[in-house]
């Protein structure tokens, strides 16, 4: 009985086998007949002036779907097929561009239950990126890819450079409005490039225009560089922006509001450091305040550049400090910086004539008044005596803010030497007369000049 069932078993499991080895047969059979349908169809479309129907076209793709679902499920024994599969995908991916002209592959993938998987559901695809990559407008593409990535960067250095110019500035309405723009655009192109769904976006918008795809690299590349001709305009007009900061620090001076016109023209500094005429503004608006350590910092900044005035002013507060040879030290430089202007005077426009004659007063009168200080009398006298020229010139006289000054430390030198003479008592009479002309304009006058006027008045009246 064993013996009888062992047999039993055998017979059943080469019964199996054999009926297997049919299946498998049937198989492969079928696979054959498949693959060569598949083959007649792709003659027929390689054939000279090739002529299918939509039908034809989706046979050829349906006979591969087939293909597919045999090899999976008999791959181990269809070695030659495989190869022939293989010789004819390539046929049929070559003339991938004939079968698209017969029929429409998109409308079909998106009638099916689910996207399909397989390549040549996307021949229309392919042809697409062949015939893209093969226009002579993209050979560049990938250059052009680089240098937009390089603008980019640039774009992005100069967008947060300028965001903190006008945010440490504070400047108001104006300044947000000049980077907000740009700013917008280049967080929109960033999204542009970083994130998928902003590529598509974008490129949604070229196709929207109907932009040819060949020329959309360069639109990118033309919009990148767009936000950077933005972004180079506000940077370069940046010297601009600081004047008009600088114009309403003025403007509300002369309105006596001076918190407002030193944050103008602290405004005007952040974004324009080069601003020299912002700096000495800003540093008067300190000495009306009486803030001297800031009015001296600005004034020396403003005198490293070579503002002459700068020079002068600080040498000034150095004098009311008693600090007479650092101040004609200073002084001594803005001299030579005046020569150069005097050397080119006639060249000069009346305006640039008239400055530099009440620069050069301003600085003899200083120079005169150090050595005047340091009982330097003769040194003194011959820096007092071409200031007291320009000062009596009816042409510079009304410009100068403290013509009188001369007048008085001159008085005091003669004072010192010969104090009942007619000519001291001459230069002390024209000491009061500007002063007082200077109040009754309504002008004030510096704490130095209140003394002198007093001890003008004190040498009349004896």
């Amino acid at each position: 009985m064993a013996s009888e069932a062992v047999f039993f078993d055998y017979g059943i499991s080469r019964l199996s086998e054999m009926i297997e080895l049919e299946k498998r047969e049937l198989e492969k059979r079928e696979l054959e007949k498949i693959v060569l349908v598949y083959k007649e169809l792709l003659e027929k479309l390689t054939a000279p002036n090739a002529s299918l129907s939509e039908q034809e076209a989706l046979k050829i793709l349906l006979a591969r779907d087939a293909i597919s679902n045999a090899l999976y499920n008999n791959l181990e024994n269809c070695n030659l097929a495989v190869i022939e599969i293989k010789k004819l995908d390539k046929k049929l991916k070559d003339n991938s561009d004939k079968l698209i002209d017969f029929i429409i592959l998109d409308e079909y993938r998106n009638n099916f239950p689910s996207l399909p998987k397989n390549w040549w559901w996307y021949l229309d695809i392919d042809v697409e990126k062949k015939r893209i990559e093969s226009h002579p407008w993209n050979r560049f593409d990938g250059l052009i890819r680089i240098i937009r990535v390089m603008v980019w960067t640039v774009n992005l250095t100069l967008l947060g450079t300028l965001g903190s110019l006008f945010l440490v500035s504070g400047s108001g309405l104006q300044g947000v409005l000049a980077i907000t723009f740009p700013g917008i655009l280049s967080l929109l192109q960033a999204q542009s490039e970083l994130t998928e769904n902003g590529k598509k976006g974008f490129d949604k918008l070229l196709e929207k225009i109907k932009l040819p795809q060949h020329y959309q690299e360069e639109a990118k590349l033309g919009s990148t560089l767009l936000i950077t001709g933005l972004l180079l305009t506000i940077w370069l007009n940046l010297p601009s922006i600081s004047n008009s900061y600088k114009l309403r620090g003025k403007k509300s001076e002369e309105q006596e509001n001076l918190a407002l016109a030193e944050e103008s023209y602290l405004q005007a500094i952040n974004l324009y450091p080069d601003n020299v005429d912002a700096r000495y503004k800003l540093a008067k608006i300190y000495e009306q305040l009486q803030d001297f350590d800031s009015a001296k910092k600005q004034h020396i900044l403003a005198a490293q550049a070579g503002f002459i005035d700068a020079y002068n002013d600080l040498a000034y507060l150095y004098i009311q400090e008693g600090k007479n040879g650092e101040a004609i030290d200073l002084l001594r430089k803005a001299l030579g910086l005046l020569e150069k202007k005097e050397n080119q005077f006639e060249e000069l426009m009346d305006s640039e004539k008239l400055n530099l004659k009440t620069q050069t007063y301003n600085i003899y009168k200083n120079l005169g008044w150090a050595r005047f200080e340091q009982n330097q009398y003769d040194d003194s006298v011959s820096y007092l005596l071409p200031a007291m020229a320009i000062a009596q010139n009816t042409k510079y006289k009304q410009y100068i803010r403290s013509p009188g000054a001369a007048f008085c430390i001159y008085a005091k030198i003669l004072s010192s030497t010969d104090e009942k003479s007619s000519g001291t008592q001459k230069t002390w009479q024209q000491c009061r007369e500007l002063l007082e002309s200077r109040l009754a304009a309504g002008e004030s006058i510096n704490p130095e000049e209140d003394t002198w006027l007093y001890e003008a008045k004190q040498q009349l009246n004896n």
